[in-house]
């Protein structure tokens, strides 16, 4: 007991920290304040999370600001009472000041007032899991036996998810309020929160209504708890209320009229109870039991007496009767019960003296009956005899008439009839066996004559002597199915020739020949009359012979429309191209493997041919024109590039590495040199990160390892961030780019998989005001919108797009970053084609399309024979 009032005291402390957290704006704002405070509460470590993005206004903010200094100057602060720390949040998290940094309220006041907002994304997730792996932590200051309290304040739905790490903060003992304003998810609010959500979870339309919060805590902030601070005297349990207290019993007993102690509640004495027989108390509750000789049923409150009968070792001769504590014997009705009170004797009527029978008395069960001596009968008094007339009762066997005598009878027989040996039966005289009836069959006699019958399955003729056999299928009932033949009795059905009859003996089947199994068909038998015919399965056709198949050669039908060489397969055929050249989709036409030498291209420079296509190349240094053909005197300029590359969460490892080789793709179409090109990489999430400058690698093969060692971010997207990042520091001179005077072309590419969660507009419209010819490239679930806005004009040629992040590849390919010399005053560097370095990177370059070409034509030659192998097994 002493336990249990512990627990509930427990309890009520937890209640008023509770009330700390959330119930101090209500009194600030309705009552006027005062030097001290309202109430002194226990010691608690209580950590504000205030959202930091963009979307709270700073005259928000400022309200935010003000709910957080007067919640802190109505608490008991210092090190010993309570701490506390404020932790600022959007698409990173600020640790303003720690739980154990100030130990009076002035100097947190002063921390609040200095806080500058963030004014980035809103990251919720990230600062609940750093206020669980840091705010609360020892080292910050928080303690081990002290509550540990959350206020999350937020006004808008979370970046990232929440419900895992708020479960595993919750898990570690940090209780958290989650307060809403305007915008805010209530469902990402009771994610966040401790239960029950109606205590923790709070919603309202304006950052100028947070005060309300705090008037429901009022009362449980500032009430003293007297079981806690009084002797109360409770003997089993003590509830606190506002001001007050009382006692409380456990489970089955009562409190007393003392208020304090308590006794046990005897529902037995007090009758509350429906035991039948017994009934046995217990604090609050009771048990029924029985009197002996009884057993308690299952409903365990009825009683029924023990059946000694059911035991089976009663051994009574007619029944057992089952008593308390035993049983006794009982005879039927009609008998008596011997001496050994088991066995029973039928009841003797007779000897009672008082049957009245004339001649003698039979006993039976329960009564007894009168009986005459031979020759007499009972008379219906029951009781006297008369001699027998034996005529009269009608059994003196007699078959025709009983002639009574004295002591007996004789039987005399009617006229037509004589008297058989038996001297009681009689027989007709038998006119047929006097020899002159002249049946053919049989004669039969009757009374003073006879008349002819004829045999079974015969009918008498006209002159009714003579017999003729019946025609039993003459009635038309025969139900055969082909003839009907009349015998002797009846009829059988028999099958015209080439059936035979069925089990039913009246219908007829057609006979199998083919089960006979010598039909010698290839293919199937087919049963006719009289014989069988071979038949061929679907595709095949039947030979000369009657029993063969050949399969049908569809190509010999002439309309196959292949444009080479048809195969017959079975149900169709397939068409196969000549040597060089390449089955296309509709499985009909070929087209050459090398279109350039079958068709007039019209390439100025060079036809390059690809599978069932074509395309034009030029010389290096030339550029080919918009009619795919010509090559005009543009030659590749030495720029200034910078790549923004996307690191947020949702590009997800795998397709990160694909990005870089695609950085690595453009790269290579690039002449990188001290005075040639220059390549700068910037990796943005959240946060915006240099990997290397403008100035810091003078090679490709330097800048294609150093993308390959990029770390991927994995966080939000703020492409914004990275545009303003671009133009104040990626394209200063400090970091390698060269004078504005030189006229070098300064070129950024943007590369993006998803929507930016800040704004690009302004440093896009800088970007470009600043010179820099920009280029968009997005893939997945990229804004098309947000890239037009980043591309130069013409948006067409600075704005790609692929919904899968394998394409990639083939925009590098399309990708041209280079800028006319015509546009470009800035320094050249002209390669000698004869230099070693030129030699090995032509080397590299036609060994790479060599290698494309065979890749192809390997995945060309695999598709070809999955075809032919479909189409020889099709059916």
């Amino acid at each position: 007991m002493a336990r249990l009032g512990l627990c509930r005291r427990n309890m009520t402390r937890v209640l008023v920290y509770v009330g700390v957290l959330i119930a101090i704006i209500a009194a600030t704002e309705a009552r006027p304040k005062s030097a001290e405070p309202k109430c002194k509460s226990g010691p608690v470590d209580l950590v504000f999370i205030i959202d930091g993005s963009r979307s709270v206004r700073p005259h928000e903010f400022e309200t935010m600001r003000k709910f957080m200094i007067d919640i802190i100057h109505e608490m008991d602060i210092g090190l010993e009472a309570t701490r506390v720390g404020v932790v600022q949040y959007s698409s990173q998290v600020q640790n303003v000041f720690s739980l154990k940094a100030f130990s009076k309220p002035a100097q947190m006041v002063k921390a609040i007032n200095e806080i500058i907002p963030l004014a980035q994304g809103t990251m919720t997730g990230l600062a609940i899991r750093y206020a669980m792996n840091v705010a609360f932590s020892a080292e910050e200051g928080a303690r081990p036996n002290v509550p540990h309290v959350a206020v999350i304040v937020t006004d808008g739905r979370p970046q990232d998810r929440v419900a895992e790490v708020a479960a595993a903060a919750r898990e570690s003992g940090i209780e958290i309020y989650a307060i809403g304003v305007a915008r805010a998810d209530m469902t990402s609010l009771r994610a966040m929160a401790s239960p029950p959500f109606e205590d923790h979870v709070f919603l309202v339309e304006s950052f100028d209504l947070i005060h309300q919060f705090g008037l429901q805590f009022q009362d449980k902030l500032c009430g003293m708890d007297l079981c806690l601070e009084s002797d109360h005297g409770c003997e089993h349990i003590c509830e606190s209320s506002p001001g007050s207290y009382h006692c409380l019993c456990l489970p089955g007993y009562t409190l007393n009229e003392d208020g304090k102690t308590c006794t046990p509640i005897d529902l037995c004495a007090e009758g509350k109870h429906d035991c039948q027989q017994i009934c046995i108390a217990s604090p609050g509750s009771f048990t029924c039991d029985c009197n002996t000789g009884y057993t308690l049923n299952d409903d365990k409150r009825t009683c029924t007496m023990i059946d000694y009968c059911s035991f089976g070792n009663d051994s009574c001769e007619h029944q057992c009767a089952s008593v308390l504590n035993g049983f006794n014997c009982r005879c039927q009705e009609g008998y008596s019960l011997n001496d050994d009170l088991k066995t029973c004797t039928m009841i003797d009527y007779c000897s009672f003296g008082n049957d009245s029978c004339e001649h003698e008395c039979v006993s039976v069960l329960q009564s007894f009956y009168c009986q005459c001596r031979e020759g007499y009968t009972l008379n219906e008094d029951e009781t006297t005899c008369t001699m027998i007339d034996y005529c009269s009762f009608g059994n003196d066997s007699c078959e025709h008439e009983c002639v009574s005598v004295l002591k007996g009878f004789h039987c005399r027989c009617n006229d037509g009839y004589s008297l058989n040996d038996d001297k009681k039966t009689c027989t007709m005289i038998d006119y047929c066996s006097f020899g002159n009836d002249s049946c053919e069959h049989e004669c039969v006699s009757v009374l003073k004559g006879f008349h002819c019958i004829c045999n079974d399955g015969y009918s008498l003729n006209d002159d009714k002597k003579t017999c003729t056999m019946i025609d039993y299928c003459s009635f038309g009932n025969d139900s055969c199915e082909h003839e009907c033949v009349s015998v002797l009795k009846g009829f059988h059905c028999i099958c015209n020739d080439g059936y035979s009859l069925n089990d039913d003996k009246k219908t007829c089947t057609m006979i199998d020949y083919c089960s006979f199994g010598n039909d010698s068909c290839e293919h199937e038998c087919v049963s006719v009359l009289k014989g069988f015919n071979c038949r061929c399965k679907d595709g095949y056709t039947l030979n000369d012979d009657k029993k063969t198949c050949t399969m049908i050669d569809y190509c010999s039908f002439g309309n196959h429309s292949c444009d080479h060489h048809c195969g017959g397969v079975l149900n169709g055929f397939y068409c196969r191209c000549n040597e060089g050249y390449t089955l296309q989709e509709n499985g009909k036409t070929c087209l050459s493997d090398n279109l350039c030498n079958t068709v007039e291209h019209g390439c100025e420079h060079q036809c390059v041919s690809t599978p069932g296509s074509y395309h034009c190349i030029c010389p290096e240094g030339h550029e080919l024109q918009d009619d795919g053909k010509t090559c005009g005197s543009c030659r590749s300029s030495n720029i200034d590039l910078v790549l923004l590359i996307d690191g947020s969460k949702s590009v997800r490892p795998q397709n990160f590495e694909l990005v870089k080789q695609f950085v690595n793709q453009v790269v290579d179409q690039l002449d990188v040199s001290p005075k040639g090109t220059r390549v700068g990489l910037v990796q943005y999430s959240s946060r915006v990160r240099t990997e290397f400058t403008l100035g810091m690698y003078q090679t490709k093969e330097e800048i294609k390892k150093a993308v390959m060692n990029v770390e991927y971010m994995e966080k939000g997207t703020m492409t914004g961030l990275a545009l303003k990042h671009m133009v104040e520091n990626s394209f200063t001179e400090a970091e390698g780019a060269r004078p504005a005077g030189k006229n070098i072309p300064r070129v950024g590419l943007v590369f993006t998989d998803g929507r930016s969660q800040d704004d690009i507009q302004e440093w896009a419209k800088k970007a470009k005001e600043a010179g820099i010819t920009m280029y968009a490239v997005g893939v997945g679930k990229a804004v098309e919108d947000e890239l037009r806005e980043i591309a130069s004009e013409p948006v067409e040629k600075h704005f790609f797009y692929s919904a899968d992040f394998t394409a990639i590849s083939q925009i590098a390919e399309n990708l041209k970053l280079n800028v006319c010399a015509a546009e470009s005053q800035g320094e050249i560097e002209v390669k000698n084609p004869c230099a070693c370095e030129s030699l090995v990177e032509f080397q590299q370059v036609t060994m790479s399309t060599l290698d494309q070409l065979t890749q192809k034509l390997s995945a060309m030659t695999k598709r070809l024979e999955v075809l032919e192998n479909q189409l020889l097994t099709r059916k």
